[in-house]
């Protein structure tokens, strides 16, 4: 694992980056944005495990500048709440992928995972035509309607897929199935009987082990099988 400072719009933030153990060619690369709690041992895990199957990754700490500021810049604001795309932690995330995408170890092939606090990100990211492999965790962000403004029509979006708790207070049924709906054939939509937190509280169960299984499949077919 590597550090790096990234500036975005109005701060500098600490990235890990983690990159396969062997070859020398180009791979498709990974945005792995941390949950409430901040950027855990747990997420490392996962971030090697990505790399271990080929990913370059990218693991930016949120949280720089206190945890307290960020969430509730993210989740109390009027933009938070309705997680408008020109928001402040959009323009961040955006900032991030074109940071990662010119990395001189990627080919270009972007994907993303965002769960609880950051699942709104992947909404909005998932518009963008270079973003291929976009997977979301129970969405907290953007408490309004689906998670993104009622005007958003989500038009761009070629594909999502999606993991939620079937009795989670953070996402709700009814903002999933908001989505779900807006999205119609173009969502990869899992749920789970298992409480909120699929990669941190709820880990070690076995239907989190699916999740992942589910996820890493996903990457794999829209970032190294479907090249077209």
């Amino acid at each position: 694992m590597e550090l790096k400072t990234i500036a975005l719009p109005n701060r500098e933030i600490e990235v890990e980056v983690y990159t396969p153990t062997s070859g020398s060619e180009k791979v498709p690369a990974i945005l792995l944005l941390h949950e409430l709690m901040g950027l855990l041992d747990i997420y490392r895990e996962d971030a090697q495990d990505l790399a271990d199957r080929g990913y370059l990754v990218y693991v930016p700490n949120l949280f720089k500048g206190g945890a307290v500021k960020y969430c509730i810049r993210a989740m109390v604001s009027k933009a938070g709440r309705t997680n408008a795309a020109d928001n402040e932690g959009n323009q961040e995330i955006h900032a991030l992928l074109d940071a990662l995408k010119v990395d001189p170890r990627s080919n270009g092939r972007l994907g993303m995972l965002g769960q609880c606090l950051t699942g709104g990100y992947v909404i909005q990211m998932a518009k963008r035509e270079d973003m291929l492999a976009p997977v979301l965790y129970h969405h907290s962000l953007g408490i309004e309607g689906a998670g993104v403004p009622e005007q958003d029509h989500l038009d761009e979006i070629r594909i999502l897929q999606g993991h939620w708790s079937s009795f989670d207070p953070f996402c709700p049924a009814s903002k999933r199935n908001k989505l779900i709906h807006k999205l119609g054939d173009r969502v990869e939509a899992y749920t789970y009987n298992m409480p909120h937190g699929f990669r941190s509280t709820s880990r070690s169960l076995a239907g989190a082990k699916l999740v992942w299984q589910r996820t890493v499949d996903f990457f794999d077919r829209e970032l190294k099988q479907n090249m077209d």
